[in-house]
């Protein structure tokens, strides 16, 4: 082999190492990459985008490109509270809807922050999991009024605690996939779908430190955290309420 030819050859031969080091199953990479905030927030702060962009909360000031602290913060009890700085559930997102029963809008849909994210995170599971539709029925949170600023306290005649933002009644699921309520205590139980009832309350336990739900006897569910109620006032709604975050009496 003449000069020239070795040259070439040589030349052939780093270029083939050069490329088959750089193969990744030859090389494994060792750089891992960076972390990056999920799509509903973006700026990782633990508060999602819808909630920072929401109008009923520009009081706080929230911007979805730069990480906010928490604001929220529940006071005394749920049945004896008030809620510092609440947060407003966005009215529809991924997997669920906020439903409306004789009160204005933003007035019934308010509570503190690890409450909401439980809500919209037993949502985002709910739809990647494909049981929408129906969406996720979210009715009475806490009380609350934007411009006063004033959260929480005494709630109506048919609700003695949901006071501090810890507390939801969520609807029960159909199996006809209609968004609308359901009372398993009637003739309507017929359209009860206790499977996806269960998946559903199994989502909010996993996205939230849930305490306590309180269920009617017919929705035949039971649970370390399962309350029954016989007096029919969880016939149409099951009642879900979480630990404090920061602690309770404060």
């Amino acid at each position: 082999m003449g000069k020239k030819t070795r040259f070439l050859a040589l030349i052939m031969l780093i270029i083939f190492i050069g490329g088959y080091q750089s193969c990744d199953w030859f090389t494994p990479k060792t750089d891992t990459p960076p972390d990056t905030c999920p799509s509903w927030d973006t700026d990782c702060d633990n508060i999602s985008n819808a909630v920072e962009t929401n109008s009923a909360n520009s009081y706080l000031g929230l911007d979805p490109n730069s990480p906010n602290a928490n604001p929220s913060i529940a006071h005394g009890y749920p049945c004896n509270g008030w809620i510092e700085k609440a947060l407003n559930l966005v009215n529809s997102g991924t997997g669920y809807y906020h439903y409306l029963g004789t009160d204005p809008i933003d007035t019934d849909d308010w509570g503190v922050l690890h409450l909401i994210n439980m809500i919209e995170g037993a949502g985002r599971e709910w739809y990647s999991n494909g049981y929408t539709p129906p969406k996720i029925g979210v009715g009475d949170m806490s009380k609350g009024n934007a411009e006063t600023q004033e959260f929480g306290g005494d709630w109506r005649p048919d609700h003695k605690c949901h006071q501090n933002g810890l507390e939801v009644d969520i609807r029960y699921v159909r199996n006809d996939e209609k968004e609308i309520g359901l009372d398993i205590g009637s003739a309507d139980s017929i359209y009860y779908d206790v499977d996806a009832t269960i998946a559903l309350m199994n989502f909010l336990i996993q996205n939230g430190s849930v305490t306590e739900i309180i269920l009617s006897p017919y929705a035949g569910i039971q649970g370390e955290v399962v309350v029954e109620d016989t007096t029919g006032k969880h016939d149409d709604h099951f009642h879900v309420e979480i630990e404090d975050p920061d602690g309770t009496g404060n």
